[in-house]
């Protein structure tokens, strides 16, 4: 949990650098982001993607999620980037409320063109990894925002 705070705290002084918003130096505050970068727009905002390389640096590689097209599939229930942010915000105020930052799947080319467009999927509360075949299809065949 201590080392959660500290990454929202990272994100928040970098976000802040770059005037993204005006942010809570303490917490990441997704309602304080504007409601156009909170739109069900498919390529991720520049505070998305910044809260997304913040979250996934040990995993992605060399991979930026800025101006890429990500894809939120969780399990069961509800889909799609606001879902998941709004996931991440309540967790950063209350540590007690559940969150999954997920796993990360990054597309080669015929991934990406299978999945209708998708540089990537973060795929949270499954609790097995699913193989990259599959998600790809669960994108190519559900609208996901």
């Amino acid at each position: 949990m201590v080392g959660m705070k500290k990454l929202l705290v990272i994100v928040c002084l970098e976000m802040l650098a770059f005037s993204c918003s005006s942010i809570h130096k303490s917490n990441f505050n997704y309602d304080s982001v504007t409601q156009k970068e909170r739109s069900d727009n498919l390529l991720l905002s520049e505070t998305e993607s910044a809260y997304l390389n913040r979250i996934f640096e040990t995993t992605r590689k060399d991979f930026d999620f800025t101006n890429k097209k990500v894809g939120f599939i969780k399990i069961s229930g509800e889909r799609g980037k606001t879902y998941y942010f709004n996931m991440q915000e309540k967790h950063s105020t209350d540590a007690s409320y559940p969150c999954d930052n997920g796993t990360l799947y990054i597309f080669n080319a015929t991934q990406k063109a299978e999945s209708g467009g998708y540089d990537a999927a973060i795929v949270y509360w499954s609790k097995f990894s699913l193989p990259i075949e599959d998600v790809v299809k669960r994108l190519k065949n559900i609208k996901l925002y």
